[in-house]
């Protein structure tokens, strides 16, 4: 790895945190739902709005990131990034809670997977998944340092003086570092690219792969499978984060416990993807995130029993691995199966999973609540669907063995 594409990544990394704000905000629910005089589901159904866009946008963002490069799309998505802040520290009614979420989603959605995963697929090969794995723990991280100075300057701030300072403060160093670092290879600059023509998983080099039209795409099995299974991911992930502090105070956990469960979770994000960047080199790429979705459907067998410290620590630290390789895995399993030539316009269109499964998430589990006084049952809904995902990508496992 070269200075230069070491700072790639570097680049990609703190854009990466960025995205580590939308996180943080959950942590605020409870203030935000006291103040305002707001419901549970009030707040979950901001995620509604904010998922369209999230999804819709990361559908268009390979497609501009091809013709515009990713460097502008990236600044510019982070000053929305920055307009979102500042929207998100100031509302006062619903509609403007909904305008908060659609800034920073579309913010996300060009500092996400569809952006950094392009740009390090082109710039690395061999080490490709180790490059996803060190950039994308960048969200993780970010969430951490958010939560950390959201929890130091909350009693002082107030939520809405929080939020804004410390918004705005990661976004002053996050900028730079785009407009410097970030931005596709010229022709020779590539990395690995005198590897040999085999790649991570040890198949044809994917690079070698025609460009796949979207009717070809959404006519392959593989497709639907990797589809679902975010689906199932986005379900799970975007309902417990909005939900979570709202269920651990209802146990009886302190605030400050309830934002330390959720750090803890990113802990093991960083720790996570960074080692499914080594376990990329080491075994195909379905059966990596097959093992990811068989531990996530593992935490959430933990949950309901999170009475426990023991077993609320145990929970925290699945889900986070789980939640966060995911990162790193799919966009492997997506490059295996479609090349890299067709990477973005791949993972832009699977990102419309987000759409469903993000924004029922939260409602399923503040509505399990509000019928049966508690999430349990919203959670035993989020294993069973996580089980058949985990079955249909033992398929695509099987099936992709057959023919390596």
């Amino acid at each position: 790895m070269t200075l230069r594409s070491a700072l790639v990544v570097l680049g990609c990394l703190l854009c990466q945190m960025g995205a580590g704000f939308f996180y943080a905000t959950r942590a605020l629910s409870g203030d935000v739902i006291g103040d305002l005089g707001w419901t549970r589901t009030m707040w979950a159904s901001g995620m509604s709005p904010m998922l369209v866009v999230s999804s819709v946008g990361q559908a268009f963002v390979g497609a501009a990131c091809a013709r515009y490069g990713v460097r502008p799309v990236v600044v510019a998505s982070l000053i929305c990034l920055g307009a979102g802040v500042v929207l998100f520290a100031s509302m006062q009614t619903i509609v403007q809670f909904y305008g908060a979420m659609m800034l920073i989603a579309l913010a996300n959605a060009g500092i996400g997977a569809v952006s950094i995963g392009s740009v390090l697929t082109k710039w690395f090969a061999k080490r490709r998944s180790l490059a996803l794995g060190l950039a994308m723990s960048g969200s993780n991280i970010g969430a951490i340092v958010f939560l950390v100075a959201l929890g130091v300057a909350i009693d002082d701030a107030g939520w809405r003086g929080t939020a804004l300072y410390v918004g705005l403060g990661g976004l002053a160093v996050i900028l730079p570092a785009a407009l410097v670092f970030v931005r596709d290879p010229v022709i020779g600059e590539e990395e690995d690219t005198s590897a040999g023509s085999e790649n991570e998983a040890g198949g044809p080099d994917a690079d070698l792969s025609l460009e796949l039209t979207y009717g070809e795409l959404v006519r392959r099995s593989e497709f639907w499978i990797l589809f679902y299974a975010l689906f199932c991911y986005a379900l799970v992930q975007l309902g417990l984060f909005d939900q979570f502090v709202l269920y651990l105070t209802d146990l009886g956990y302190s605030k400050q416990e309830a934002y330390g469960a959720l750090g803890l979770a990113a802990w093991a994000g960083i720790v996570a993807k960074l080692g499914a960047g080594v376990v990329g080199h080491l075994v195909p790429p379905q059966v990596g995130f097959l093992a990811n979705t068989a531990l996530l459907a593992t935490s959430l067998v933990l949950v309901p029993f999170a009475t426990s410290p023991i077993v609320l620590t145990l929970f925290s630290v699945c889900f986070g691995f789980a939640t966060s390789s995911r990162d790193v895995f799919l966009p492997l399993s997506v490059a295996d199966a479609f090349g890299t030539r067709s990477f973005a316009r791949v993972y832009g269109l699977m990102m419309l999973a987000y759409v469903p499964g993000g924004a029922l998430g939260p409602i399923v589990l503040a509505e399990a609540h509000r019928l049966f006084g508690d999430y349990r049952p919203g959670f035993v809904a989020c294993i069973g669907l996580v089980a058949v995902a985990a079955a249909a990508v033992a398929h695509l496992a099987r099936r992709t063995a057959r023919f390596t």
